[in-house]
């Protein structure tokens, strides 16, 4: 896990990233780089969260490997440095051979088969528990109970980016034997009948090829300015994985924003963002949704305490809608006073802070994050030292805080090797 947070006003934009890496399930290093930049000439950043790797090639050699490809190119919009990097990503079978991408998506189709499994088995479970024993006929409508409602639900997801109808079937027709065998590995001796079975093929080929992704997404932030912007911007991807050669991704709207005048900012937390969330509205999520739940419990409970004699069914219905608006405005009030006390105070601050005001804030509630991590029972997943950059159109991107692995002074070597070239390219186009 991980706490990253972006913070952008009209000037600049301030990433930071904290360092720590989950192996397993509780050997935790804090030595992890997730925030880079994107080009060696260019006011570009990027940070990664979520799976470290796409299909297990480390996110640090693939932007590194990126960034040594496109050399001194520019572009005039941040949207088309995210475009560029996703097709350096979309096709590189040196990067993601057949191989590698097949056994990605095996794993996928064995998880989601297994699941589809244990919920049939729960459906089985009270009719075992009746009779003590279940029949082959109730076992086949359990299953194709449970994989109709997968299949229907999941049909009616859009296609993941650059995907088609084409390239399902395809994708389909490849892998069908494949499908066939994990199906009789996984659901063993039960009896699928052959419109289930093609239903669960179809349901294999769905989560390769629909806007359908697991807990096991990379979260990838591209961050700063195009040649032409005047204004930074921050456009977040979530990525799963490569088929056949396609990058299996998706925009995240609500995790991307461009800022578009002198007046405005904003504030973005990554992965852990409870105490971001936290420092915003005055109030915890986790908090803030018991209240939710518990007042609106008893809310819808007050009408049984009414006396049925006295006031009758029509007084009831009267009470229970008064008792719903009610409600309704608490929250609506309760949601105005966190606006109005707590978010936008602090929204007014960061429109007019400086760079490096921006950059003091974004570590703070990466440090936030983790000094809560730290004095609570949970597992520290979110510590060590943090990288901060601030990327501004004047100044590029500019280093805050940066961790290396080795002593700077001893490896002099490679920071004259990171723009080893570049200098006498435009040299010779001066």
């Amino acid at each position: 896990m991980t706490a990253e947070v972006a913070i952008a006003n009209a000037s600049a934009i301030a990433l930071a990233a904290d360092s720590a890496v989950t192996i397993g399930d509780q050997k935790i290093y804090n030595s992890a780089l997730k925030l880079f930049s994107l080009s060696k000439v260019s006011p570009v950043g990027v940070m990664v969260y979520g799976n470290a790797g796409l299909l297990s090639v480390p996110w640090e050699t693939l932007i590194k490997t990126y960034r040594h490809k496109s050399g001194d190119k520019t572009y005039d919009t941040l949207e088309q440095y995210a475009v560029d990097f996703l097709e350096y990503l979309n096709d590189s079978p040196d990067l993601f051979p057949i191989d590698s991408q097949k056994r990605w998506l095996l794993r996928n189709v064995s998880g989601y088969f297994s699941l589809i499994r244990d919920e049939f088995f729960e459906k089985l479970h009270p009719i075992i528990q009746e009779k003590g024993q279940v029949s082959i006929e109730e076992t086949a409508e359990a299953i194709r109970a449970v994989v109709n409602e997968h299949h229907s639900r999941l049909k009616g997801q859009e296609y993941a980016e650059g995907m088609t109808s084409a390239f399902e079937r395809k994708v389909r027709s490849k892998y069908l034997k494949e499908f066939k065998e994990l199906r009789e590995v996984i659901f063993e001796k039960a009896k699928v009948a052959s419109a289930t079975a093609a239903k669960l093929y179809d349901i294999a080929t769905f989560i390769q090829t629909r806007q359908i992704f697991s807990m096991g997404v990379s979260g990838l932030v591209i961050a700063g300015y195009g040649e032409s912007e005047i204004y930074p911007s921050v456009l977040t991807f979530d990525i799963e994985g490569v088929v056949e050669n396609k990058l299996k991704y998706r925009r995240n709207q609500d995790k991307s924003h461009t800022i578009t005048s002198g007046s405005e900012c904003r504030i973005i937390a990554f992965a852990q963002e409870d105490m971001v969330t936290t420092f915003m509205n005055g109030i915890n999520p986790q908090v803030f949704h018991f209240l939710q739940s518990y007042l609106g419990e008893t809310f819808r409970r007050l009408p049984e305490l009414l006396d049925n004699e006295k006031i009758g069914m029509e007084g009831r219905k009267r009470f229970r809608l008064q008792t719903s608006k009610l409600l309704r405005g608490l929250f609506d009030r309760f949601g105005e006073h966190l606006r109005d006390e707590h978010s936008q105070p602090v929204l007014r601050m960061v429109t007019v802070l400086p760079k490096d005001e921006l950059a003091a804030m974004a570590e703070a509630l990466v440090n936030l994050t983790a000094f809560k991590r730290r004095i609570t029972e949970s597992m520290e997943t979110v510590g060590g030292p943090i990288d901060v950059a601030v990327i501004s159109k004047g100044d590029g991107l500019i280093w805050v805080k940066r961790k290396h692995y080795f002593p700077a002074d001893l490896n002099q070597h490679f920071f004259a090797n990171y723009f080893r070239g570049l200098g006498n390219e435009r040299t010779r186009e001066e």
